[in-house]
């Protein structure tokens, strides 16, 4: 066999560690130039907004204790789900990004994405094409928001309804919001979303019941109420990654 010229090896080397280079700028930039604003700006929604959670999270509780989660409580978060907030997701939001930036890369399509999303992105592309063709941004530019929405849609994919709760649903919207803003086609992605905070709250009444108990909660009898949607959600979902119905 023909050996590799050692001068074509050297300039491969030096194209992949100038690809990691890059790829750690853009992480520092995100997470270190910008983040003494980010704090600034956060700190009062954040405050807001986990006061919300708390709130909700301990309504939701009390209510599937007594098997009843009313239709107000879903659109209520529903609606935070469908707001347009300036979104503060970052990089070490997501551990794959985290831990894995920078490494191991690979090109699927227009962009190099670690080892451990490239899975995902392939997906993506099979299933949806190049999300980005619409979006006015450079490549450059395009490439963070890319790499938070694939790190999403890695984590639906590997968690189950009982893995989850709002915040990380939350998390989610931020990111599909961020590429939906860039004009990136992920419509599919905030729609599948929504199905999955319905069946959240469905699998949240269901925990622990007998088959009995959801038998009363399927018919609505009398003292137990729970949207019908978010009962038929979650059965789909049941024992299956959240990213079934999203991905082929």
């Amino acid at each position: 066999m023909t050996e590799e010229n050692p001068n074509h090896k050297e300039k491969k080397a030096k194209l992949e560690a100038e690809q990691r280079r890059r790829m750690r700028e853009e992480y520092e930039k995100l997470t270190l130039t910008e983040q003494p604003k980010k704090q600034m700006k956060a700190a009062e929604s954040n405050t807001k907004n986990t006061i919300i959670l708390e709130e909700g999270d301990a309504n939701i509780s009390s209510a599937s204790k007594h098997g009843k989660v009313d239709d107000e409580c879903v659109e209520s978060f529903m609606e935070q789900l469908k707001a347009k907030v300036k979104s503060e997701v970052n990089y070490s939001d997501f551990q794959i990004l985290e831990e894995d930036l920078g490494k191991d890369l690979r090109t699927v399509g227009r962009f190099s994405v670690p080892l451990r999303l490239e899975h995902i992105a392939k997906r993506i592309k099979d299933g949806f094409g190049d999300i980005t063709s619409h979006s006015s941004q450079s490549d450059c530019e395009a490439k963070p928001t890319y790499l938070l929405f694939c790190a999403a849609i890695k984590e639906m994919d590997d968690l189950k309804l009982d893995q989850v709760n709002k915040t990380k649903l939350l998390l989610w919207r931020d990111a599909i919001n961020n590429a939906l803003n860039l004009q990136f086609n992920v419509d599919f992605a905030i729609k599948h979303l929504f199905k999955i905070a319905r069946a959240y709250f469905g699998f949240k009444v269901m925990e622990g019941k007998s088959g009995e108990e959801m038998l009363k909660l399927k018919n609505v009898d009398g003292n137990l109420e729970v949207p019908e949607d978010c009962l038929r959600e979650a059965e789909y979902f049941s024992g299956k990654p959240l990213s079934t119905g999203l991905l082929r």
